[in-house]
């Protein structure tokens, strides 16, 4: 029955760990999966990570939907996919980008199908189902995106296969998601390469082998997949904009207190920073 089949798009990091982390579970759906990258795929069946290899409407026949691709692309497959899938079946995503996304995708669904949006606070700067691992949602935590248009019954479905994948899920208003992560992870990330782009820029090219600790750790997100991230920050482009303007006032409050050496300033600024970050 469809009611029983989880249909993965897109097995790259987050969807091949979201299959590999269901795999042998007790009371798992069957997973078929569909990847534009066909060695990915092969990959995948041959290990009996999925059930199945099939074409988007393949998927579209499943009672349940994760797309697992990025937040630019996953519009699209979003209204393709939710104009196919038949009445009772669920519709979710894994995009870390929440407002556009929920509001297509809600509008584009047929007759009788929910969408309901997911955001998986889980990865690596790493890519692909090579990437994939069983344990990448291992306590870490989902957020759903219901609306009021969601029945609790589909909630529930979304939640059942986070939560068997070893996440913790929360649930939060869209709009509120993109406020929150424009600052928590949309603005890190920019921050990160925009570092690591004024070192390479530096008229005096500084030797990055004798870079300390704390330029790597604080840089390590750097290394993510630039096309990912360039799709994220044009798709929350207004909230992104606003955390990167608030952060420009921070730095620029940090730059008068150095230039007016404020010892006191640049405690009190230094000590309101590491409470913050000791709080976490």
């Amino acid at each position: 029955m469809s009611g029983t089949r989880l249909g993965i798009l897109g097995l790259g990091l987050i969807g091949g760990s979201l299959a590999l982390a269901l795999k042998g579970k007790r009371g798992a759906p069957e997973v078929w999966g569909c990847d534009k990258n066909r060695e990915h795929l092969r990959m995948a069946l041959r290990d009996g990570t999925i059930a199945r290899a099939c074409t988007e409407a393949g998927i579209a026949s499943c009672g349940l939907v994760v797309v697992c691709v990025p937040v630019v692309r996953s519009v699209g497959l979003l209204r393709r996919i939710g104009k196919r899938m038949a009445p009772g079946a669920v519709l979710t995503d894994a995009g870390s980008v929440k407002s556009e996304i929920v509001r297509e995708a809600q509008a584009a669904a047929g007759p009788g199908v929910e969408f309901v949006g997911g955001h998986p606070i889980a990865g690596t700067e790493n890519s692909g189902f090579p990437a994939a691992s069983p344990s990448l949602f291992k306590g870490k935590t989902v957020i759903l995106t219901p609306t009021g248009g969601n029945t609790g019954e589909a909630i529930r479905r979304v939640e059942r296969i986070w939560k068997m994948a070893g996440a913790r899920v929360l649930r939060m208003d869209p709009g509120v998601h993109d406020h929150v992560f424009a600052y928590v992870s949309h603005l890190p990330h920019a921050v990160a390469y925009a570092l690591v782009h004024s070192v390479a820029t530096l008229d005096s090219k500084v030797p990055l082998g004798y870079s300390a600790g704390g330029f790597r750790d604080f840089t390590r997100i750097a290394s993510s997949n630039p096309e990912m991230w360039k799709d994220i920050m044009l798709q929350n482009r207004g909230e992104v904009l606003r955390a990167l303007r608030h952060y420009r006032k921070n730095l620029a409050l940090l730059e008068s207190l150095v230039r007016r050496k404020d010892a006191g300033g640049l405690l009190a600024y230094f000590g309101k920073a590491k409470r913050t970050r000791d709080g976490l």
